[in-house]
């Protein structure tokens, strides 16, 4: 699943097989026009020493925008929210983030993409550096940001996973199970067991001695 993004993105085409697009193969559509029309964030995104209006919105959009890409992400008190911040110390007068600020600036760029009309959105990991309860806290403004978008979420994170129309579980390149997380799970298969065992991690328990699963599962 690691290249399916970039596949999708038309960074280089498959060997075998084909993608299509209502109907038409992505290898026959221009690849530029179809970049302006996607937007992705990678699990290895790039960490740009430019200024946080720059990170957000490399080719440009309104300053509006990017505050609103930066307040869904979870992400606009960042460089005390100074669109002109260079996030790196190594420039005066800029900033150094941490991993999962960073992931944060990743999904207020492919946020502002949405805003600049982008209407497929490619999620490959996108809170792998931060925390259950920073997830949890962000994820909902970002379906609600994208709703209107195709939206392709590759996780291993089944709080998020869940939230899918349809989820797709994969194993050595092949779909195996296909289907909503209710019939998924009534179905007992590969999914169920996974998502069983990831929850098992987030169970507490009260002072009663009570079972208590944690509120991002």
């Amino acid at each position: 699943m690691a290249r399916c993004p970039a596949v999708l993105c038309r960074l280089y085409d498959p060997d075998s097989g084909s993608i299509e697009i209502d109907g038409t193969a992505l290898d026959q559509l221009d690849p530029s026009a179809w970049r302006g029309h996607v937007t992705a964030v990678f699990q290895d995104f790039i960490r740009f020493e430019l200024s946080l209006r720059t990170n957000v919105a490399p080719q440009g959009a309104p300053d509006d925008d990017i505050r609103a890409a930066l307040a869904d992400a979870g992400a606009d008190q960042l460089a005390n929210g100074d669109l002109d911040c260079i996030l790196s110390k190594g420039y005066p007068g800029g900033t150094d983030l941490s991993g999962g600020q960073w992931q944060r600036i990743a999904l207020a760029r492919a946020l502002c993409a949405v805003r600049q009309g982008a209407g497929v959105v490619l999620l490959d990991e996108p809170t792998a550096q931060l925390d259950v309860r920073g997830e949890a806290e962000i994820f909902e403004r970002v379906l609600a940001a994208t709703r209107h978008c195709t939206t392709i979420l590759i996780s291993h994170r089944f709080s998020t996973v869940r939230l899918a129309d349809r989820i797709c579980v994969m194993e050595h390149g092949k779909v195996i199970e296909l289907g909503s997380h209710d019939e998924l799970m009534a179905v007992g298969g590969r999914y169920h067991t996974m998502f069983q065992l990831q929850a098992a991690r987030f169970t507490e328990y009260d002072d009663a001695g009570e079972e208590v699963l944690h509120e991002a599962l």
